[in-house]
């Protein structure tokens, strides 16, 4: 089969493969320092409820650790995060572009990441494995259909995927979190009893609750502004399987790209092992959408081309 459009070789060249391996480092050393905090904020309550029987005078350090957690997460950790977010969306917005021929919008993105800079964050080893998933980033479906057409079934798909992840993954989130919250509360107060060491307990898991119900929220706040993206995706896909012309898709992709970019830049993290474990589901159905929507295009190119 002859590729009519250029996007799965384009997305398979070195330097492409190179923009999304930084991008992988950049978000990825963002994960870290998140799970670091998190690690903190549920270790910290924890100890406390395991060890108020045995030296309740602890209770209060550990209260006041916890409190300054909550403080460095809000003045220092959130605004690192927001500069790293913000990078690597740039990074994968470089790697976009460039594979949907769509020029790159300096008004809303800014400058590009710094040869250097992208150097830095690509110059760990990259696994074979991932290189080869770096590779086939986009179905190879999209190659059928001419480039208006493949360049939105890609951006479809990147929309579709991320809030299919985003709202499992904050669903399970907010539910495993409050379950903890609620035993170290409870075992802080079965064990010791009292007022004083109830509201110490509550001191104690409050950055982890803090920091749960904002990432629930994010999450789900992240899943509408997707399923805005998905109803202007819509609209521009009318548009082009009534016939509209390839310039007009063009300014439709950069406009939806815009939007894409945008939510990239505020969209808070997943850790990694939450992408992998929902990776299989998640690509079986971006596969067959993708290729719904291919179908779609050649049907009404080929009804076209008859009349």
């Amino acid at each position: 089969m002859t590729n009519t459009n250029d996007i799965t070789e384009l997305q398979a060249k070195p330097e492409m493969v190179r923009l999304i391996w930084a991008r992988d480092k950049t978000y990825q050393a963002a994960k870290h320092t998140q799970g670091w905090f998190v690690f903190w904020t549920a270790a910290v309550p924890v100890i406390g409820a395991l060890a108020s029987g045995l030296w309740p005078g602890l209770k209060p350090a550990l209260a006041l650790i916890s409190l300054l957690v909550l403080v460095l997460d809000v003045g220092l950790i959130d605004r690192l995060q927001k500069e790293r977010l913000k990078r690597g969306a740039k990074l994968q917005e470089e790697f976009d572009t460039k594979a949907f021929g769509l020029p790159w919008n300096k008004f809303v993105a800014g400058d590009k990441v710094l040869p250097e800079d992208v150097t830095e964050a690509a110059s760990a080893a990259m696994p074979a494995k991932r290189q080869k998933e770096i590779e086939t980033w986009y179905e190879n479906s999209v190659s059928r259909v001419p480039l208006a057409y493949g360049r939105l079934v890609c951006q479809r798909t990147n929309i579709s995927y991320d809030s299919r992840l985003r709202r499992r993954y904050g669903n399970g989130l907010f539910g495993v979190t409050l379950v903890i919250a609620i035993i170290v509360l409870i075992a802080g107060v079965l064990l010791d009893p009292n007022f004083t060491d109830a509201i110490l307990s509550l001191a104690m898991v409050s950055p982890m609750l803090s920091w749960a119900l904002r990432e629930h929220r994010k999450q789900l706040d992240t899943c509408n502004s997707l399923q805005n993206l998905q109803s202007e995706f819509k609209t521009v896909w009318t548009k082009a399987l009534e016939g509209a012309s390839d310039e007009e898709l063009k300014v439709g992709s950069r406009q939806l790209q815009d939007a894409i970019y945008q939510h990239r830049a505020s969209a808070p993290l997943v850790f990694d092992w939450v992408y992998y474990r929902m990776r299989s589901k998640n690509e079986r159905e971006a596969h067959a959408a993708a290729e719904e929507f291919v179908k779609q295009a050649e049907e009404a190119l080929g009804a076209r081309s008859a009349a």
